[in-house]
This record gives C-alpha cells, sequence and structure tokens, in this order.
C-alpha cells in the first residue's frame, strides 16, 4: 500500500529518496514533458526498481508550453514542421 508522500524538486535534484531496488513498480503521471533532466531520472527509477520490477509512464497529449521545458518544446517543433 502506498502510505508515504515525498515532495521534492526533481528539476534541482532527480535524485530519489529510496533505497536501491525498493520498488515492484514505480509511476509516473503526465510530468515528463516539465523535467529538465528525464534521463536521470529515469535512470533513478530503474535505481529504485526491484529485479524485474516495472515502470509505468504516461504522457499527455496536450502541451503547456508555459509550463514546459524548452527540451521538450523544440523536439515538438521539429515532430510539427
Amino acid at each position: 500500500a502506498a502510505t508515504e508522500v515525498a515532495v521534492g524538486d526533481l528539476n534541482k535534484d532527480p535524485t530519489l529518496p529510496y533505497t536501491d531496488g525498493e520498488f515492484d513498480v514505480v509511476t509516473n503521471a503526465a510530468s515528463i514533458a516539465y523535467l529538465t533532466r528525464p534521463r536521470e531520472l529515469f535512470a533513478e527509477v530503474h535505481r529504485v526498481l526491484k529485479p524485474g520490477g516495472l515502470a509505468l509512464v504516461s504522457f499527455s497529449n496536450r502541451v503547456f508550453a508555459e509550463k514546459a521545458t524548452a527540451l521538450w518544446l523544440s523536439k515538438i517543433d521539429e515532430d510539427v514542421a
């Protein structure tokens, strides 16, 4: 059961406050587009997952340009052009 909440700014520090192999499942819902260091976060997700664990990531089909990072916006512009 999910009984703990951790709050942090993953753009400042993508390190997750958990031990290696602590979770069976890690979820991330519709926030990847707002991260400045997504690769580092995915590495952290891999670190905290148990062997054979599951990472669930969902992407929104909407972009709020005022919140999204330049990295993601430039990729969207390339795909649209």
